[in-house]
């Protein structure tokens, strides 16, 4: 399987976490910030979310959400991916090239 196909598996199958991952946010501590009620980090109030918003939109007007700390950054599932096919893929070669064959 090729990774675009994988890619696409993801997607296809997994269209919530997509969407979730979409509107999730991190801080520079790891804790998470999400939109989705279902999704949010822990100790996280509801407001946090509208402020992480209003903070990257105009950070010189908007002070970081309370007990957070920048910078935020999103997760790349779908990067990650790609990054851990390749590797995998390099392993699979390079054993191939080793002699080995799959039974």
């Amino acid at each position: 399987m090729d990774v675009e196909e994988l890619i696409a598996m993801f997607r296809a199958r997994y269209p919530n976490l997509v969407a979730r991952e979409a509107e999730t946010w991190f801080d520079a501590s790891g804790r998470k910030i999400a939109a989705d009620p279902y999704a949010y980090g822990y100790g996280q109030a509801k407001e946090h979310y509208e402020q992480l918003m209003a903070y990257l939109d105009d950070p010189a007007r908007n002070p970081v959400p309370d007990g957070y700390r920048a910078p935020f950054y999103r997760v790349d599932r779908e990067s990650e991916y790609r990054q851990a096919h390749a590797a995998f893929r390099k392993r699979l070669q390079d054993g191939i090239d080793a002699g080995w064959q799959p039974s």
